[in-house]
């Protein structure tokens, strides 16, 4: 079944399905699905008051509608007890971030519940517009997920592996590997080639963050320019969508093996 007619029947089953999602911390989970998915931003956006806030967050991690994914960032450590810090990092809180369990979670509270006045009054056309020119936004984060995995299958003794940010970048993919060495990624969901330029953009990145990255990953799901295409500097790794169709059928075939044969008589 076509996207478009998946949506409209799920904009056609509103209050049935929406039965299934009374909860009492919708507002914060729309925050979370809506915004950068930062603890304290989404919490500052919901609440007057960040205990009450807190207190909504743990709920919803207990429900297992949420999982709280940790910030890599580290501050710069003192060098003695009565050091301070430089000025601007005196009230500086590292911020984490949540990862919702469930994809279609993330996207009844990107879409569904914000548009709920109006899916009421059956403005479904106008409803279904806003999604389809934002879903490349939506999908842009399962897509980097997915490249997270696919990297991790490629170094498998990555030490940790995730998005990165801090008070000053975000970085899409950060692997750490063995002996201090990193590898940086950049995630493109768009109809247009990858170019030069996103390779510098996480290049400068990458310094900005501290980082002597040992390799640099893109992963792109419309391919690259011929510049990056003739690249032969092999610190630079390149994915596209046949890599991933190649990963996907390499752990088909992995499962495949691990069933046990029947024989019949």
């Amino acid at each position: 079944m076509p996207l478009h007619e998946n949506i409209a029947q799920l904009l056609g089953r509103y209050e049935e399905i929406a039965a299934d999602f009374d909860c009492i911390d919708e507002h914060l989970l729309s925050a979370f699905a809506t915004g950068d998915r930062k603890i304290d931003s989404a919490i500052k956006k919901s609440f007057i008051s960040d205990a009450k806030g807190y207190k909504s967050l743990q709920s919803l991690i207990q429900s297992d509608l949420i999982e709280p994914i940790h910030s890599r960032e580290k501050l710069p450590p003192k060098t003695h007890p009565k050091q301070k810090r430089k000025k601007e990092l005196r009230r500086y809180r590292i911020q984490n971030k949540v990862r919702f369990t469930k994809p279609f979670h993330r996207f009844w509270y990107r879409y569904i519940y914000p548009a709920r006045d109006l899916i009421a009054a059956k403005e479904y056309e106008e409803v279904m517009d806003f999604i389809l020119h934002d879903l490349d936004n939506f999908v842009s984060l399962t897509f980097e997920e997915l490249s997270n995995e696919l990297l991790k299958e490629r170094f498998p003794n990555a030490l940790s592996s995730g998005s990165y940010w801090d008070r000053k970048v975000e970085i899409d993919l950060m692997l750490e590997l063995p002996e201090g060495d990193v590898i940086v990624g950049e995630c493109k969901w768009k109809n247009s080639k990858i170019c030069k330029k996103t390779l510098t953009s996480l290049q400068k990145k990458a310094a900005i963050a501290g980082f002597a990255p040992r390799y640099y990953a893109l992963f792109s799901k419309s391919s690259f320019s011929n510049e990056l295409l003739k690249n032969r500097d092999p610190n630079i790794l390149l994915f596209d969508l046949e890599d991933f169709k190649e990963w996907s059928d390499e752990e088909a075939y992995k499962k495949a093996e691990k069933k046990p044969y029947s024989f019949e008589f």
